[in-house]
């Protein structure tokens, strides 16, 4: 085991492998503890943006995850009715980002290559089956309690960063609120081979109607060749009712007719919340990623943006670490992470379901024409797709001093 000084990280998911993987890099110390004995491969987050790459570029991850992934070069924005409203080609960013397209890859693939890069770096440990459930601190450190197989234990640590997702212990352990609202309905995604592109859809798309919106999109699967996940609004009726094969089949023949069923490879119904933690630091504890802030996926940014915070993060405590640096540079990163999770991350997203679930047939074709009127002007299309990609976001949350 590790000695007291160390880094503690609370969840192996892409944000807590990031943050150690950045810690790694750097040559401070940290043990890695996840509540799960392995990397769960349910589906979750699986869009990564041009910041993301660039971020992971000097770590030889970028490389590993364009060999994996799907490059996406635009998305739709769609009437389910109407079809296309307007096609936005992110190759008009290649001035600014030399990854002017999106990267289609499952989070938990994103996991398994930053645990295989860690496997080059000494000074650390990994630990599953280690839950945080209670953490503590001092003048000198931190102290986590941790459920194991072999009972409680008290780990040591001069910090502790939670990267344990919305219901993070290391927050609750923090003199910190969640401030936000959850949304009525849940969200069901659905999962299934079939090739959407048959029919015109991009691998992203955004599908506007009153009664039953939804987004598709398509990420590379078990074998690497294509998967589509669609995702729907579900009301409050019990998941086994949901997930009832009648059903699924009703609601997804609904979007897209077809002769036969489609096989539905996954299924799964989460509720959906926008929230952004009062603070990202406590003292020694800190917070990254759904730990800081959760948000709906439509856009894709709620994965890259915690690990943005990983990189901002990781950097301050390599100062600190090796160069003395006052613990003040902390607060810097709460400033600028929890600026922007608000002016930007929970906005956007929040826009992004609105526009559409809009029910006004006014409101909703005013939204189609200010669509339309961005993709015709290149100054107005160039500066959309800066806060789509999450570039504007960032640079953001660099200017903040």
């Amino acid at each position: 085991m590790l000695g007291d000084k160390r880094i503690l990280i609370s969840g192996a998911g892409p944000v807590g492998y990031a943050t150690a993987l950045n810690l790694a890099r750097l040559g401070v110390p940290f043990t890695l503890l996840e509540a799960g004995d392995r990397i769960f491969e349910d589906p979750r987050a699986g869009t990564i943006h041009p910041p993301t790459l660039e971020m992971f570029e000097d770590s030889g991850v970028t490389q590993t995850m364009m060999q994996q992934g799907f490059v996406v070069s635009n998305f739709h924005y769609r009437d389910r009715r109407g079809g296309v409203v307007a096609n936005f080609d992110l190759g008009v960013l290649a001035d600014v980002t030399r990854y002017p397209f999106r990267l289609m890859l499952e989070q938990h693939k994103l996991s398994h290559i930053l645990r295989e890069k860690l496997k080059a770096y000494g000074g650390h440990e990994i630990l599953n089956e280690h839950r945080v459930v209670h953490v503590e601190q001092d003048g000198e450190g931190v102290s986590a309690r941790v459920e194991t197989p072999q009972g409680l234990k008290t780990l040591r640590g001069a910090f502790i960063v939670g990267c344990d997702g919305g219901r993070s212990q290391v927050r609750k352990s923090m003199n910190v609120t969640f401030d936000g609202f959850t949304y009525p309905e849940r969200f069901l995604v659905l999962s299934t081979l079939y090739d959407f592109a048959r029919h015109g859809y991009a691998s992203t798309n955004y599908i506007a109607d009153p009664e039953e919106w939804c987004a598709l999109f398509r990420v590379p699967g078990q074998d690497g060749k294509g998967l589509w996940r669609i995702l729907f609004p579900a009301s409050d009726a019990p998941a086994e009712e949901l997930f009832e094969e009648a059903s699924i089949q009703a609601r997804i023949q609904g979007f897209n007719p077809k002769e036969g069923d489609y096989a539905i490879v996954h299924r799964n119904i989460y509720e959906v919340h926008q929230r952004v933690a009062s603070s990202y630091r406590d003292g020694r504890m800190l917070l990254a990623g759904d730990a800081a802030h959760i948000n709906n996926p439509l856009g894709g940014m709620g994965m890259n943006f915690g690990l943005h915070d990983s990189f901002n993060l990781a950097e301050k405590l390599g100062k600190i670490w090796f160069e003395g640096a006052s613990h003040d540079l902390l607060d810097l990163y709460d400033r600028q992470r929890r600026t922007v999770a608000q002016e930007f991350l929970q906005r956007q997203t929040i826009e992004n379901k609105r526009n559409i679930e809009q029910k006004d047939p006014a409101a909703r074709a005013a939204f189609y024409d200010e669509l339309r009127s961005i993709v015709a002007d290149p100054a107005k299309l160039h500066a959309y797709l800066l806060r789509a990609a999450m570039i504007e976001g960032l640079r953001r949350s660099n200017s903040i001093a």
